[in-house]
């Protein structure tokens, strides 16, 4: 991610940082600390995780889990991020559409 993009998405990165925060100090509500807890699972689960890292150097195909080294049509490359914060950012979305908008009714 260039700067230009992470300034823009400085909101959902600074929100997924502090929920970061209050998740460790004890300060997250219950529900919230559920959906951070699925959405946890579904990366954990995910082959493009590695480490605390969604890897960019792979794709997917979201539909049927396929994997490639290469874009091709359909998949969905990994975003970079660090998935201990991005999983806690209430604006944030797995860019392979596994998760993300559990928060926009709130």
């Amino acid at each position: 991610m260039d700067l230009k993009e992470m300034y823009r998405k400085r909101k959902e990165i600074i929100n997924g940082h502090m929920n970061e925060l209050y998740t460790l100090a004890g300060m997250t509500s219950k529900s919230d600390a559920a959906v951070f807890s699925i959405r946890e699972k579904i990366c954990n689960d995910c082959p493009l995780k590695i480490n605390n890292t969604c890897n960019t150097n792979l794709w997917i195909h979201p539909t049927t889990m396929e994997t490639s080294n290469s874009g091709k049509e359909g998949f969905v490359r990994g975003c970079g991020c660090r998935l201990s914060a991005k999983q806690k950012s209430k604006y944030s979305k797995c860019p392979a559409g596994f998760w993300g908008d559990e928060f926009s009714s709130k």
